[in-house]
């Protein structure tokens, strides 16, 4: 299930490849949205607008506790949907392209050895393609509000520089890529 919500995650731009559904408090709030898998495979509108729940995989968890050096135990994440579908097809039918998306809102909690806050943020990935595929990739993740920059800062460069969510993105993007290709050649 993991890689499949991160599928849905980059194409429905590339956000937060490494995070799978939560079960966290910010994501147990119901969602009248569209959900955003339906929204991907089987949508036609111009927009794709839906809302997301994430959260990180036992070994990302792992590293952002150690990299905040047990400070941030874990973040999991409802991610609001809102991007032209057009910047999701050019991204899956160009060869070479430079995919970056509109600032996407997040909201998360944050669990800390002492306490639980809500924090805000946003997402804008970039996905650069080259040869017909995706060879780099950030989430983006930044305008992190409702958290000191003493706490803040290790989350940011660690969603947006951690070599395995980089790499994640690029692979998840680029499967995705060829699923959605093969599905429009059946059309």
């Amino acid at each position: 299930m993991g890689r499949l919500a991160a599928a849905l995650s980059i194409v429905v731009l590339v956000h937060c490849a490494i995070f799978i559904p939560s079960q966290g408090r910010a994501a147990e709030t119901k969602s009248e949205e569209p959900d955003c898998f339906e929204q991907l495979e089987r949508g036609s509108a111009p927009e794709i607008s839906c809302a997301f729940p994430l959260r990180l995989t036992d070994q990302e968890q792992a590293d952002l506790k150690a990299v905040s050096r047990g400070y941030v135990e874990n973040v999991s994440c409802r991610m609001s949907i809102r991007i032209a579908r057009k910047l999701i097809d050019d991204a899956i039918t160009a060869a070479d392209h430079v995919f970056e998306s509109p600032e996407q809102p997040v909201v998360c909690t944050v669990t800390t050895p002492k306490s639980l806050f809500d924090v805000t943020a946003t997402f804008a990935p970039r996905v650069v393609f080259k040869g017909d595929m995706a060879v780099s990739a950030s989430p983006g993740l930044s305008n992190v509000k409702g958290i000191s920059s003493v706490i803040s800062w290790p989350v940011v460069a660690f969603v947006n520089r951690w070599p395995s969510i980089r790499s994640g993105l690029v692979e998840i993007v680029n499967a995705y890529r060829v699923h959605a290709r093969k599905r429009a050649a059946r059309k």
